[in-house]
């Protein structure tokens, strides 16, 4: 069965970057959704006579997403969300009078992956059935962080994005003894899936062909680990 606890969130494509903020991203992200997907529908009438109002679909509908972090001590990823909001904007100096214009959409948007993971055999996001890739997102809303005296929580900072459009990467994770290709085999061929994501075929040494997914490396490539 699959279990709610266990999951990725990436960071990729962002205008703005910090050492290390990828695993804080990873680590520290304690809420997320695999987002939903809707339809806005539209009504026809008189289709067939006596038949009334019938509806049908006419566009894809892609709803906001909300994450939420801890934050450590330095509250980098608080700092990290402030600093990619305001770089949607452009404002000059710090005066009251100061003006406020908009940059181009494609200057502050980046991209944003939830991958569903599950237990595998050498960790504990081995196994990955799913991966939604959002496109174009960008936060629009960082929510208050509340503070207060009493008994002593972690600070917590959840954050409201806006996105383009969402696809998703569909895997295989039943059979998972050859997830792991041995430095012996060699890469004979692949295709790519979507942006940046490759379904690879592996020759083992065994003379059997597996297939995994990830980023390209090259046909002919084998690998360095075992």
């Amino acid at each position: 069965m699959s279990y709610s606890n266990n999951y990725i969130v990436a960071f990729e494509n962002v205008p703005i970057s910090y050492a290390g903020l990828s695993e804080e991203i990873e680590y520290f992200c304690d809420e997320a959704q695999l987002p939903n997907i809707n339809t806005a529908t539209g009504t026809i009438n008189g289709l067939y006579t006596g038949l009334g109002n019938i509806d049908y679909p006419h566009t894809k509908v892609f709803t906001e997403l909300q994450l939420g972090f801890m934050l450590d001590a330095d509250l980098s990823v608080l700092k990290y969300l402030n600093a990619w909001y305001n770089s949607i904007f452009i404002e000059t100096g710090t005066s009251e009078s100061r003006s406020t214009r908009v940059k181009f959409r494609n200057e502050y948007t980046g991209t944003i992956k939830i991958t569903k993971s599950e237990t595998g055999p050498d960790s504990a996001t081995q196994r990955k059935p799913i991966t939604y890739v959002l496109e174009q997102a960008y936060p629009y809303a960082i929510d208050a962080v509340p503070l207060q005296f009493g008994s002593s929580q972690i600070t917590k900072v959840t954050a409201q994005f806006k996105y383009q459009r969402h696809y998703t990467v569909d895997r295989n994770i039943r059979n998972i003894k050859d997830s792991n290709i041995p430095a012996s085999g060699v890469l004979v061929g692949e295709v790519e899936i979507g942006p940046g994501i490759f379904t690879q075929q592996w020759l083992l040494p065994n003379g059997k062909i597996v297939e995994k997914q990830g980023n390209k490396v090259g046909t002919g490539t084998q690998p360095t680990v075992r």
